[in-house]
This record gives structure tokens, sequence and C-alpha cells, in this order.
């Protein structure tokens, strides 16, 4: 005859039961630190990443049309030996207000301005005219193509370049020796025929808020060492010089 023996019910203790929900709280905790913490780190890695593109395309764009400043159109009938218009000039905006650029070249047909517009006539020239929305904080162009192109008033005005940009500052590189190199860089020079290089700074911020935290200092446009404001937003400046290309005519 087959026996069984009976067992009694058995379940958690109280203490167990206290020991394995702190266990539980414990591992949430961690796994919400471990999940916050990746995603502030993503959120900083993919500003970062629009920083940079940003800044790069900005220096890009406005670096080309240096490049090209006071080319001239040499026709094969006619009679012109330079470039009629105006290559580079601007304006120094002071201490915290972002400058403005001009650059002037003999546009050929089927070349466009910085917004777009072809070039459909012979004889005339290329204007883009660079400036910050201080107010959206964007870099804008002005382009114009015209025989004479008018300048465009103050106040910020064309086509959005790039977002998030909070700062233009311009130096320009003069010759006062006459041997085709910037030997000082100034402002804003006296005689904007002696420029032959300019140097670009655009400050560009990141889209979202709360990413810098406190001690993450940045160097603005001018070098200075400026500390995170409330919006927590990421902030780097980007730098690089210009050739004008059509003012350097001698060989090494």
């Amino acid at each position: 005859m087959t026996k069984y023996k009976n067992f009694g019910q058995s379940g958690f203790t109280l203490i167990e039961m206290m020991i394995a929900l702190t266990l539980g709280l414990v591992i949430m905790l961690v796994i919400g630190t471990v999940f916050v913490s990746s995603s502030q780190t993503f959120r900083a890695q993919e500003d970062n990443a629009r920083i940079q593109e940003s800044g790069r395309f900005a220096l890009e764009i406005i670096g080309r049309s240096i490049k090209q400043a006071g080319y001239a159109d040499i026709p094969f009938t006619g009679f012109k030996v330079d470039f009629s218009g105006v290559p580079i000039n601007g304006v120094d905006g002071g201490t915290g207000v972002p400058d403005t650029l001009i650059v002037q070249y003999d546009g050929v047909i089927g070349d466009s301005d910085c917004e777009g517009a072809n070039v459909t006539a012979a004889g005339n020239i290329i204007q883009n005219y660079f400036n910050v929305d201080t107010a959206n904080a964007v870099l804008r162009c002005k382009g114009e193509i015209n025989v004479t192109p008018p300048i465009p008033g103050a106040a910020p005005s064309g086509i959005v370049l790039a977002d998030n940009v909070e700062d233009l500052q311009i130096l320009y590189g003069i010759d006062t020796a006459g041997d085709q190199s910037a030997n000082q860089y100034v402002a804003a020079p006296a005689d904007w025929n002696q420029v032959v290089t300019a140097r670009i700074c655009v400050l560009v911020r990141s889209d979202k808020t709360n990413i810098a935290t406190g001690g993450n200092n940045y160097r603005d446009c001018n070098g200075a060492v400026a500390a995170v404001p409330a919006d927590g937003r990421l902030r780097r400046a980007f730098t690089a010089t210009f050739n004008l290309r059509n003012r350097i005519n001698i060989l090494p």
C-alpha cells in the first residue's frame, strides 16, 4: 500500500518579502540611473555633431565667397582689365554685436548667388551679404545680381544658411608692405584695397537646452572664456582664415 506524505503549505515571510522588494527597488534605481545617463550622453553627442555640421557648413559657404572675391570675368572682346566692383567690405558690429560681410565678384552665366538666383546675362556682379539674425540665432545671406548691386540695410536679411548661429566675427588681414602677405589683422580696415585675407569666426550653439553642465566653459569668437549660460546649451566657436585669391598673384 502506497503511503503519501502530507506537506504543509509554505510561503514568503514578511522579512523575505521586504528584502525582495528592496532588492527590486535597488535594481530599478540602477537601471533608471544608467538609462538617464545614457540618454544625456546621447543628447550631448547628437548636439555636438549638429554643432560641428553647422559650423563647418557656415565656414564653407562664407569661405567660398571670400575666395571668389574680386574675380574679374575678362571678355574676349572689349576693354576690361580688372574687377569694377568692391571685392570685400563689411561692418564691424563692435563688442557683443555680430559683424556683417559683403563680398562681390563677376558673375559668369550659370553662376548663382547665395540665395540660388542664377546669372542670366554677362556684365553682372554677384554680391553675397552675410549677417546674423540674433533674435532667431541664424546665419543669413542676402544675394544680389546686378551691374551695381545695392547694399542691404542694417537689419538682417536673406535666406537662412545655418541655424543656432549666435555670432559672426571677422578680422581682415591687411598687407601694408606690398608683398601680398597679411602682416596685420584688424576689425575695420582703413583701406579695403589692402585686404588680402579674412579670418572668420562663427559661434554655434546646440539646439537642445540643459545639456551643458556647470564648469563646461567655452571660448567665444574673441578668445575669451565664457561661462555656460542659464539655458544650458553647448556652444563652440569655429574659426578659419581664407585668402582673397584674386589679390594674390605672386608665384612661389
